[in-house]
């Protein structure tokens, strides 16, 4: 099972054409948590009998999860682009600030904010094209919909930069708010933030899910680790 996931092919993206795998060790192993509570559950049911065939089956070692932003991090973050902003040595530097605001309030991709356009943009709404091509649909809130308004409608992008494929495009600025805030920032931080402020407010796995555009619930799960004191305050309900 362990080296099916891993080798499987993906469904073809475009016709006659198919994508390789990726699926890392933490989708794996979130898989074969799933499998073996499924075991557990039966078992517990008496609709299976005999050990759980995975009690004894090794998972990846795994990387240490992200540490997700603090509120107060995340205000010295924002601080900090909004002066860069003020005084920007580039075009990029100039939009900073709203970048991040951005990318805080919607969970989206770099790629993803970089490549939106104003005709993706309906009624309060965000129609993205995240990895795979996939498509999705997320909701702006009030900060995010202030932000749009401040970019001037020069070209189809929202937010306009002449070097947007630039690979590190945001990389000197990302260095500048590292030394401003003592902060290992990078931007991909400000979508576990979005992600780790909505479970603290409760919103589901697959809601959460739906907003990030995560193709499989099982990538959603990477952050349940982040909710441990949700867990601690449940499980104090029994005691009455």
């Amino acid at each position: 099972l362990k080296a099916w996931l891993k080798e499987r092919k993906d469904e073809p993206v475009k016709e006659g054409e198919k994508k390789k795998p990726d699926r890392s060790k933490a989708t794996i192993n979130r898989n074969l948590q799933l499998l073996r509570g499924l075991f557990y559950r039966a078992i517990d049911w008496e609709a299976y009998q005999g050990q759980n065939p995975l009690k004894k089956v090794r998972f990846f070692q795994e990387s240490p999860p992200v540490k997700p932003l603090l509120g107060s991090q995340l205000g010295k973050i924002l601080e900090a682009s909004r002066e860069i902003s003020k005084k920007p040595q580039s075009p990029v530097q100039k939009i900073f600030y709203d970048l991040v605001l951005f990318a805080a309030n919607t969970g989206m991709r770099k790629a993803e904010i970089l490549n939106l356009e104003w005709k993706d943009i309906k009624e309060g709404e965000a129609i993205v094209t995240g990895k795979g091509g996939r498509a999705r649909t997320v909701p702006l809130n009030r900060a995010a919909l202030e932000v749009l308004t401040r970019q001037p409608k020069r070209s189809s992008y929202v937010f306009d930069l002449p070097n947007r494929s630039q690979k590190d495009l945001f990389r000197r600025t990302v260095n500048q708010i590292k030394k401003r805030t003592g902060i290992d920032f990078h931007f991909h931080l400000l979508r576990h933030h979005f992600t780790t402020a909505l479970l603290e407010k409760g919103v589901d796995f697959v809601t959460l899910g739906s907003l990030l555009g995560h193709s499989r619930i099982t990538t959603s799960l990477i952050y349940s680790h982040t909710d441990r004191e949700k867990r601690k305050k449940a499980v104090q309900l029994l005691e009455g």
